[in-house]
């Protein structure tokens, strides 16, 4: 059985945390399908801890949807879930965790 995963590239508005600011603290900016070809299993051990067969620790299992995600993120996780049993583990990661990896 195939595992796939689903998201979104976001990008925090540098000015999200001040008073004055009442914009989007997140902008979506592409989807994740393009950047990889089909089910990548080693790395979806790496960093979600989804299909890992070779014991990693992964670097960003299981956090849940951000309460801070952009609308349209929200609104397509909760679409899909309702629609999908299979949709699940949602989480998510920061580029510099990304740029930290070892």
């Amino acid at each position: 059985m195939g595992t796939d995963i689903y998201g979104y590239i976001e990008a925090r508005h540098p000015s999200a945390d001040e008073d004055w600011y009442d914009g989007d603290a997140w902008a979506v900016f592409m989807p994740l399908y393009p950047l990889y070809d089909g089910g990548d299993h080693e790395s979806f051990g790496c960093l979600f801890g989804v299909r890992d067969r070779l014991g990693w620790s992964p670097a960003a299992a299981g956090r849940g949807l951000p309460a801070d995600a952009s609308e349209p993120v929200r609104i397509e996780y909760e679409d899909s879930v309702r629609i999908d049993a299979a949709i699940h583990g949602c989480t998510w990661v920061t580029w510099a965790e990304l740029r930290d990896l070892d």
